[in-house]
């Protein structure tokens, strides 16, 4: 059976995020990221240039799944905190997908997801492949590989 792949990419402004948290506090922190994702980035709670940008590189990870999802942000029902990127003991990022996000994940018939974060001064960028079982017809999503 030919597999599919399925990308998405996000670069976002470290300072953006470092703004938003600083302004808005705790609804916009936990507006964006679970509780978990919360502790790994702000293990005192304090805003740091280091949280910032882990924050940030979160950010843009959530935003590239959904990419890869082919869904967005709010469209088929995935919120921000369906989305949680966690780091593993090796301090390999990975995902957790909430109930809305693994709807899609199966209706894609999704064999594997994988994910990249990096930041650097005032950017973090994030790169996800979605390896899929489902080969979409010609007319859908024309930036898919298949093979």
């Amino acid at each position: 059976m030919p597999l599919t792949v399925f990308c998405g990419t996000d670069l976002v402004e470290i300072k953006r995020i470092r703004q938003a948290a600083a302004r808005l506090g705790q609804r916009f922190l936990d507006r964006i990221w679970t509780a978990e994702e919360q502790a790994d980035c702000l293990p005192d709670g304090q805003l740091t240039a280091a949280a910032a940008a882990s924050l940030a590189a979160r950010f843009a990870a959530k935003e590239a799944i959904a990419k890869a999802l082919g869904t967005g942000i709010g469209r088929s029902g995935i919120r921000w905190t369906d989305l949680s990127v966690r780091r593993l003991p090796d301090g390999a990022p990975t995902v957790r997908l909430g109930s809305a996000a693994e709807a899609v994940y199966r209706r894609l018939d999704g064999q594997s997801l994988a994910i990249s974060l990096s930041h650097e001064r005032e950017i973090a960028l994030a790169f996800c492949v979605l390896i899929s079982g489902v080969t979409p017809q010609p007319e859908q999503r024309k930036d898919r590989i298949t093979g």
